[in-house]
């Protein structure tokens, strides 16, 4: 015997679609508070300088591109001893380790120095931002150094992990040849003054001495 299935009218529910009505209000402020802000808009700026250096099959101001790192074996090690640290992606810390060690030769600088105030400042994390203004891996304020960033397009760079490499590390090698000593160095950078007190310089040390003794082959305490 055949039975005619019954037809169920669909529930109206109303907290459902309150609940959806809700989200898309809340993204739409979200998006709007990005565009129509000069610090989102430099934000957005960043992400896709970062977005599309990681599809760019050519090379381009990002460590994030497709390509070969041809990093040495103790620079190997070092990436990996990093992306252990602090669970990010390989490739991506094998690129900014690339980059770190071409920085340092520009401006003369200890490559694992560069890369232990990476550690300490946003923990390899590119997209990093303090409250107080200071962006990407480095944590520079592109305020306080926008001649630094014109060179690499203006401020939007700040986010790029390229760019910000090559302008703290500027800043660091100013700041060694202006007041002689690493540790002043490292606390001017962190913005209580060359004779200023702060653990900062203790904290960076021991992790570039961490990062060394990775790169050899050895494990440090």
């Amino acid at each position: 015997m055949n039975v005619k299935p019954t037809l169920t009218a669909p529930v109206f529910n109303r907290e459902l679609l309150y609940r959806r009505g809700m989200t898309a209000v809340v993204l739409l402020v979200l998006a709007l508070s990005t565009v129509l802000t000069e610090a989102g808009r430099a934000r957005l700026i960043g992400w896709g300088a970062t977005f599309m250096g990681a599809l760019s099959a050519e090379p381009a101001n990002s460590v994030f591109h497709a390509r070969a790192t041809n990093l040495t074996v103790e620079q190997s090690r070092t990436a990996r001893w990093i992306a252990r640290k602090h669970r990010v992606s390989l490739p991506a810390v094998e690129q900014i380790v690339s980059v770190a060690f071409e920085s340092a030769a520009i401006f003369r600088l200890d490559p694992y120095l560069i890369l232990a105030v990476i550690s300490v400042e946003s923990g390899f994390n590119p997209l990093a931002e303090s409250k107080a203004g200071a962006k990407g891996l480095m944590q520079v304020i592109p305020e306080y150094h926008k001649e630094r960033f014109a060179q690499h397009g203006g401020l939007g760079a700040a986010l790029n992990p390229w760019a910000n490499i090559q302008v703290g590390s500027g800043i660091i090698r100013e700041y060694l040849d202006r007041f002689k000593t690493i540790e002043s160095a490292l606390l001017a950078y962190v913005g209580v003054g060359p004779t200023g007190v702060s653990g900062y310089p203790d904290k960076v040390m021991r992790i570039r001495e961490q990062m060394r003794a990775a790169s050899q082959g050895r494990v440090l305490a």
